[in-house]
């Protein structure tokens, strides 16, 4: 891809994220968003010594081509031990987990009869808990919900809360109502993460990290063009 269509690619990812609304206060039910995933790399994992590497190739958008180390057990697959599990971005092309990837929370309910939770921390460069909302709104909701066909009711996805005290997330499967869904709900970063632990519960639930794709250059523009006429819209 030339740089023009990088450059293109990557400023409307930007707007796209800066559009979104940030997750704040709480509520027994995520709202749930469209119903088509947006073109995204899941982290690829590599397990070792008491921890695991996570790690993108193109066609992830640039920032996101690279590393990160984990220590603790990756936080999806009954496999894996549940508990903490610390992530260093600082490896990662620009030093930190870019704005505008994707957090994906997996079936996270309580079908299992299980405590199905997951309460994630993000920090700065320096150590410090970031207090400010640092996820946004989901952006889809995708699989299938308790309703005829497969319909995804609002009661379907998972509960939220965040302290802005203690900088903690929480996401919680409990208030799930209607059943067993089988669930993701894709959430997007706003800011730049260098350090996050992520507490999960439950080896019935799934998270896990995901990169925006670089557009074909035949769509690139195609993405563009969308992008702006959305923001005309949402103005």
């Amino acid at each position: 891809m030339n740089r023009s269509l990088a450059a293109l690619a990557a400023s409307t990812l930007a707007a796209s994220a800066a559009l979104a609304a940030p997750l704040t206060g709480s509520g027994a039910n995520l709202p749930v968003a469209s119903s088509t995933a947006p073109l995204a790399q899941i982290r690829a994992a590599v397990t070792g010594v008491g921890g695991w590497t996570g790690s993108w190739t193109a066609p992830a958008a640039t920032p996101w081509v690279g590393s990160f180390e984990v220590e603790g057990p990756i936080p999806s697959g009954l496999g894996n031990p549940t508990g903490i599990s610390r992530y260093d971005f600082t490896t990662m092309p620009l030093g930190a987990l870019s704005a505008g990837t994707y957090f994906r929370f997996g079936d996270v309910d309580g079908g299992s009869t299980q405590n199905e939770t997951f309460v994630l921390i993000a920090f700065d460069a320096g150590g410090a808990v970031i207090n400010t909302p640092w996820l946004d709104e989901p952006i889809a909701t995708t699989g299938s919900g308790t309703g005829g066909g497969g319909t995804i009711l609002p009661g379907n996805t998972p509960g939220w809360s965040w302290n802005a005290g203690t900088g903690e997330y929480l996401i919680d499967g409990s208030t799930v109502t209607g059943g067993n869904p089988s669930l993701t709900s894709w959430l997007e970063s706003n800011t730049a993460i260098s350090f996050l632990s992520v507490e999960r519960t439950s080896g019935f639930a799934n998270f896990s990290l995901a990169a925006p794709l670089i557009p074909a250059p035949g769509a690139a523009a195609l993405f563009g063009l969308a992008g702006l006429a959305a923001a005309r819209r949402r103005r």
